[in-house]
């Protein structure tokens, strides 16, 4: 089928409750999808979605969109396809409700053709509904948040989701290709026709080709499947992520009746507890990182260029795979993944029958779990960047009998559709003993509070700080989750490392770090590394995201809280920012990974010397990567130093401030407590080989102007540039303790699709015309229209002068 963009000339606008109706009355404001109507609102720390949904607020939001239909078109088919609407969608067309879907990550595909008035004006309305809140334990977003897409197809035609390819079988010079082909047939008399199948290269040639005739009966669906074998197959991998296309043509003689394409690699998975995860017969360990769906300045809204980008960052920090979590990713990020090479662990549910929040998805798996397992298979099967499946996270009824049976069935499910790829679950070990805690804390010689910790399974965790590693490996903990765990391929564990070890006892499994703690990568990594079972780590998080709000914020109170209070809305714990820039605990995984020989330099701030900071367990002391403390000459302060080598040193200004142990016995990271003087602090990295790294930095001087610097010069139409403004000198050292307010104008081809910092306590929206820098830095996100052209990016701050730069739309 012809696939259109469906996503320009959309109005959207909020209704009162009680007011909405099937035909809209009146005009909403024009936008182009894929849109968040949520990150467009104001804050207020009063809203019910609280600390997890960074105090935004819920809503009812309509859309609409006019489109015409000609009269001659009266004969072919016409499919509406929604990726994602926030947190429901009901979609009417003409006034006729047309499909409804719950949830907010599942695809709906739609039939329109019997509510169509052919030459004529036709009307879509889609109610996106996000009034019940709270719902989730992050931020969701609200209305159409991912792309639309119309289908048209004739009496014959290949089904709307194309082929579907497998390479069940690959050997030494020669790969088979498994085609499935769905073709649809309206008419009640019999046709023969031809399906041609085309395999083809990187670099345009034809790898290999097969055509078979098909004799389709009337008002019927007929499947086919073909077998097609590529000489020499160039394979997918994480370091060479190489593409074939399939391309299927349906003929009639020498008319061609439908087409559809379909990108896919040819790669081969193997896993078992002696070798762990195998990639086309090499071993890889797991460089993991969890992310949420949001895409920070964005809010939840799903752009192509936004999705791409955050994977190549990643890739570039030294990560070869993503935790989609708690729910099923976007086409456009496993696209990204393909071209890139990042391995995927798609997840389906943060819940099954019982609640985490009061409005949450739990009300509703049981009607829509199998239909949600098979649109992502259906999404996914394509995609040689998707490794293995999971069923859920921290599953609450996982530890019970009755919650053994519920992963039974959901990982059958996914079996029966899907035999390629592996069958996980991200299994939390403390939920099975909240109920006992004090008893077990008992047990293993921990003093028991006399009240134990409140609040849910986060705040416990937060409370016991590190101690849920240790207490997992309780023999309550496996007692209680031994069937689920025979349940699944692999299993993923949750703040479990105490556990690893004991995993020897039973032969059988494989697992890995579903979820950790970003301090404990070094004692994490070296387990995946002594461990033949454990095929990696996951960090939480990679990307920092928005909602549960300051779950990686270091306060100075005294106060040991999970959540923070509004107008904290970020959680702040991830190792790249909501606009891409790494923070320190990115190059310390770097390092512990071993992709990274020079030190890297935090600085802990001088303000804070001498208080306690509260860190929850999802955050190490507040650090930046600065000598740039005015006001503070004279004054003791931190530095860390991270490092892989036996011992490094610190200088300041050329003066030794300490030689120090590193390396993997201090978890590859070393603290020295010097005294802030103006100029360049250095590290050295000394290596029993008599090798040196080095890695400085310098104070910024106080003259300072505005940069700003676009990630591309040149974008599509309907594209993203990111454009970082930044304070910094004459040498270019990014000055961080003189924040400024930043103005945006743009001009051209352009307009803001978000502007923001990584301040995780600003009060100011991503919406606004002006950004107070974070550090130094803050970021404009602008999108492309349809027009080609120039848009011109202006930034202006008090006391500088104005700088621009010109961005070319193709």
């Amino acid at each position: 089928m012809q696939r259109l963009n469906f996503n320009r000339d959309w109005t959207v606008k909020k209704v009162p409750r009680g007011l909405a109706a099937s035909v809209p009355e009146s005009e909403g404001h024009k936008v182009t999808l894929p849109h968040d109507a949520m990150v467009w609102e104001e804050r207020s720390g009063a809203y019910a979605s609280g600390s997890a949904g960074g105090y935004y607020a819920g809503g009812y939001y309509e859309y609409v969109k006019n489109f015409y239909v000609d009269e001659a078109e009266t004969e072919e088919t016409f499919l509406l396809e929604f990726e994602g609407i926030q947190h429901s969608g009901h979609v009417y067309v003409n006034g006729a409700l047309a499909g409804s879907v719950e949830g907010g990550y599942r695809r709906l595909l739609l039939d329109i053709t019997p509510y169509l008035r052919f030459g004529a004006e036709n009307l879509v309305l889609v109610k996106a509904i996000n009034t019940a809140i709270p719902n989730s334990r992050w931020y969701t977003g609200s209305g159409i948040y991912r792309p639309v897409y119309l289908y048209k197809g004739g009496k014959i035609r290949i089904d709307a989701d194309g082929p579907r390819i497998s390479t069940p079988e690959i050997s030494e010079g020669i790969a088979a290709v498994k085609v499935e082909t769905t073709v649809r047939y309206d008419e009640k008399i019999r046709k023969t026709v031809v399906l041609k199948t085309e395999i083809i290269a990187q670099n345009g040639s034809i790898a290999a080709s097969e055509s078979s005739p098909m004799t389709l009966f009337g008002q019927d669906k007929t499947l086919q499947t073909q077998r097609i074998y590529v000489k020499e197959p160039a394979l997918w991998s994480v370091d060479s992520p190489c593409l074939y296309r399939c391309r299927v043509t349906l003929w009639d003689g020498e008319t061609v009746l439908d087409t559809a394409e379909s990108s896919f690699g040819i790669r081969r998975l193997e896993l078992d507890p002696v070798n762990g995860l195998r990639l086309n017969g090499e071993k890889i360990l797991l460089r993991g990182g969890c992310i949420h769906h949001d895409n920070g300045p964005l809010g939840a809204a799903t752009l192509e260029r936004a999705e791409e980008r955050r994977i190549e960052l990643l890739k570039k920090a030294g990560f070869n795979s993503v935790r989609i979590s708690h729910n099923s990713s976007s086409k456009a990020l496993l696209d990204a993944c393909d071209r890139l090479g990042m391995l995927v662990m798609e997840e389906s549910f943060d819940m099954w029958t019982q609640t985490k929040r009061p409005f949450d998805y739990s009300l509703v798996f049981a009607d829509n779990w199998e239909k949600d397992l098979e649109d992502i298979v259906q999404k996914d099967f394509n995609h040689p960047c998707v490794f293995m499946y999971s069923t859920g996270n921290e599953i609450k009824e996982i530890h019970t009998p009755a919650g053994a049976q519920w992963s039974r069935r959901l990982a059958e499910k996914i079996r029966s559709l899907d035999t390629t790829r592996y069958v996980t679950n991200a299994i939390n070990g403390m939920i099975g003993i909240m109920g006992d805690l004090p008893v077990v804390m008992e047990d293993m010689g921990m003093t028991v509070p006399e009240r134990t910790p409140g609040g849910g399974i986060n705040d416990t965790m937060t409370a016991l700080m590190g101690a849920m590693n240790y207490l997992s490996s309780h023999p309550k903990v496996e007692e209680g989750l031994k069937e689920a765990y025979g349940t699944l391929d692999l299993i993923g564990l949750n703040y479990m490392r105490d556990v690893y070890d004991q995993m020897k006892e039973y032969p059988n499994r494989v697992f890995y770090g579903a979820e950790t703690l970003p301090p404990d990568i070094a004692p994490n990594w070296k387990k995946v590394k002594e461990l033949p079972a454990c095929i990696g780590d996951y960090t939480w998080t990679a990307w920092d995201y928005l909602g549960e709000a300051g779950i990686g914020i270091v306060t100075y109170d005294g106060r040991l809280k999970f959540a923070k209070p509004y107008p904290a809305y970020l959680a702040f714990c991830g190792d790249l920012d909501i606009t891409g820039y790494r923070r320190p605990m990115s190059y310390l995984r770097e390092i512990v990974f071993g992709l990274r020989k020079a030190p890297y330099i935090a600085v802990q701030p001088p303000e804070h010397y001498g208080i306690e900071p509260m860190c929850t367990p999802w955050s190490l002391p507040e650090t930046v990567s600065s000598w740039t403390w005015k006001g503070y000459e004279g004054k003791h302060c931190v530095v860390e130093v991270y490092s892989d080598a036996p011992e490094v040193e610190l200088f300041v200004n050329g003066d030794s401030a300490g030689r120090k142990p590193a390396g993997e016995a201090q978890d590859y990271r070393v603290l020295f407590d010097t005294v802030y003087a103006p100029g360049e602090i250095k590290a050295a990295a000394y290596y029993e080989d008599g090798a040196r790294e080095e890695y400085c930095l310098c104070t910024a001087e106080d003259e300072v102007s505005l940069c700003m610097t676009p990630d591309r010069a040149r974008i599509g139409k309907d594209d993203l540039v990111y454009a970082a403004i930044e304070l910094r000198d004459a040498k270019g050292t990014l000055q961080t303790a003189a924040d400024r307010k930043v103005c945006l104008k743009v001009e051209g081809a352009g307009y803001v699709q978000g502007f923001g910092s990584a301040d995780p306590w600003s009060e100011e929206n991503f919406f606004d015309e002006s950004r107070t820098t974070y550090y130094g830095r803050v970021m404009a996100v602008v999108r492309s229209g349809e027009d080609s052209g120039t848009i011109r990016l202006i930034a202006q701050a008090a006391g500088f002068e104005a700088v621009s730069v010109e961005i070319e739309v193709e």
